[in-house]
């Protein structure tokens, strides 16, 4: 038992550690602050993109690409339905078209000019995808200015983005 001692007392402190503990919190208070300004702060983290900037983008994407006919139509529509769902929370992506016409036409979110033209718009796309229409190539480029005719017509207006910020 002669490998076991007995504690010794208390250690003292050097005096001039006080310095030491003063660099520590110095320290600790920068590092807090600077994690807390880059997290937060507003300049560093770009706003999400509006629904009009994605489905601009995305139709860019869409004339560049220029897919096979059943995929344009396909995606002409899931933009602009997308689009719709985000700019005025109607759950077009969901529903049929009569369902969604019968929707806008209810709740007046669109114009009649809008709704005629969206209308129009979203049955011709469904010809191509359930009924196996073959449109020219000249309808395809219809189509997709007629759908980004539409996102511009109905995008936020200043005072809105104001308003719902």
């Amino acid at each position: 038992m002669e490998d076991i001692h007995d504690i010794k007392g208390l250690v003292p402190l050097p005096h001039n550690w006080w310095w030491l503990l003063v660099l520590v919190a110095v320290l600790a208070l920068a590092y807090w602050l600077w994690k807390r300004r880059h997290s937060t702060d507003p300049i560093s983290t770009p706003p999400p993109p509006t629904p009009y900037e994605l489905a601009i983008r995305a139709l860019q994407q869409l004339r560049e690409e220029n897919p096979p006919v059943q995929e344009f139509y396909t995606r002409l529509s899931d933009i602009v339905r997308h689009y719709l769902e985000g700019r005025f929370h109607l759950h077009a992506p969901e529903q049929t078209t009569e369902e969604f016409l019968y929707e806008v036409s209810e709740n007046n979110v669109l114009t009649q000019k809008h709704t005629d033209l969206l209308g129009a718009f979203l049955q011709e796309s469904d010809l191509v995808k359930f009924a196996r229409h073959h449109p020219e190539q000249s309808d395809m480029l219809r189509a997709l200015e007629a759908a980004e005719k539409f996102v511009r017509d109905t995008q936020p207006q200043t005072q809105e983005v104001v308003v719902s910020a």
